[in-house]
Parts: C-alpha cells; sequence; structure tokens
C-alpha cells in the first residue's frame, strides 16, 4: 500500500531497527517496521524523518507493516532552523501522536496538520505559537470537543461581561451571572476569549497577520492545552 503522511514517532527496535509512527491520509495513524535502518548504508533510513511529508511504500505481514521504499514529498526544512519553530512543530505532531487512535483515518485533521506545519515553516518564527495554538484548539473541534465561546453554557446568553469562566469539564465559557464556585474553571477576561474565539474560528492565513500580547496568547494557550487533558 502507499501511504502519504508525516512521521509522528521514531522508536529504535532490535539492533538495526526503526519503529516509525506515521499519520497518513490513507490509513490515519499507522506503526510501520524500517528494517535495518539504523545500519550505515540504509537506503530506507531518510525516509524516517520528521516534518517531512512522504510518499511510504509500506507491506504488511504476518506481524508488522514494512517500509519497503517511498519518497520525499515536501519538507519544511525552515522549522529546522528556529528552536521556537522546531518545539511548537514538535508540540503539534505528539499531540496527534498522544491522542488520536491507531487506523482511524480523519481527512480534515490530516489536512489541518498539513497546512499548520507548512505556515510554522513559512512565516517568521514569531508566529508559530499562535499558529500552534490555532492548530489545538481546532484539533480539538475537528475531534468533536470543540468549546463554546460565544455564548453561555448556563443561561446561553451572548457573551457580554469583561470577566469570564472557562469551564474545562463542560467545555467552554460561562458568564459572570451564572458563576458558580468549582475547581474545573478558570477566570478569564474579555481580551483571553477574543483570542480563543480567533484561534478556532479564523483560518492560519488571517491569524498569521495578528500580533496579540505575549502575556494573553500565552494564557490563552494555557486554557486550551489544559482543556485538551480534560478531553483525554
Amino acid at each position: 500500500m502507499i501511504l502519504r503522511g508525516f512521521a509522528l514517532r521514531i522508536e529504535d527496535s532490535g539492533e538495526d531497527d526503526l519503529n516509525l509512527i506515521f499519520f497518513s491520509s490513507e490509513q490515519g495513524k499507522i506503526r510501520i517496521l524500517v528494517k535495518g535502518a539504523r545500519k550505515p548504508l540504509s537506503k530506507l533510513r531518510g525516509l524516517a524523518q520528521f516534518f517531512v511529508l512522504s510518499k511510504l511504500a509500506v507491506i504488511k505481514g504476518k506481524r508488522n507493516n514494512h517500509l519497503i521504499g517511498g519518497e520525499e514529498i515536501k519538507s519544511f526544512r525552515n522549522i529546522f532552523k528556529s528552536y521556537k519553530k522546531i518545539k511548537e512543530s514538535s508540540f503539534l505532531l505528539s499531540v496527534l501522536d498522544n491522542f488520536f487512535p491507531f487506523l482511524k483515518k480523519d481527512h480534515k485533521i490530516f489536512v489541518l496538520t498539513f497546512k499548520a506545519l507548512e505556515k510554522i515553516n513559512s512565516l517568521k518564527e514569531e508566529k508559530s505559537e499562535i499558529i500552534a495554538s490555532a492548530f489545538l484548539i481546532k484539533f480539538l473541534a475537528f475531534f468533536g470537543f470543540k468549546p463554546e465561546l460565544k455564548r453561555c453554557l448556563v443561561c446561553h446568553k451572548t457573551l457580554k461581561d469583561n470577566f469570564l469562566f472557562f469551564d474545562f469539564k463542560e467545555g467552554g465559557t460561562i458568564c459572570l451571572a451564572c458563576r458558580r464556585k468549582n475547581v474545573h474553571r478558570q477566570e478569564i477576561s474579555k481580551e483571553i476569549l477574543d483570542i480563543l474565539q480567533k484561534l478556532l474560528y479564523n483560518d492560519f492565513n488571517s491569524l498569521a497577520m495578528y500580533h496579540f500580547k505575549e502575556e494573553n496568547l500565552k494564557i490563552a494557550r494555557e486554557i486550551i492545552e489544559k482543556f485538551l487533558i480534560w478531553r483525554k
């Protein structure tokens, strides 16, 4: 079979082999054994790389899927030039690895991943956190956990207060009038809510034009990551 996708994780296996966890458009997340990849003259080692869109030829054995060949379709080389880009891109791929089940195809999430890596690769490094944060909240939405960011979860009224609450357990915002003491909630400002809304609803091209305050983007990112952990 022919698979197009990205490496999520690469692990040593046995004396000379590698285990490649690969996210493909055709099969979703799949484990592939790369025989002899750690030998000095292995031709397959170059196919097990991060931040590369690859086309792999794979055959199914009795116990494992085996890589027999392939080619690079597109390399996101600029990611390697920046520690921040590497950090954000690696986190993005680790989310897919940790939260996405094996052998589940999802074209929307595959395209989302490709576009996120493409943008991080092409934009200035200071934009990589915005793109990665947008990927996280969009990933949650595509995966069935879209947070409610426009109306209060309790009274269903449009959110207008300057200070609100994000409920991680229920998955969305609660207005000041409906607040109750709850360890699963975090107070947020209207500014933070605005960033969360933009990250969720705007595409990567539009988001690249925004200049968020660093401290506000950090808070928004922390909320998304906490919500991600709650959904696991």
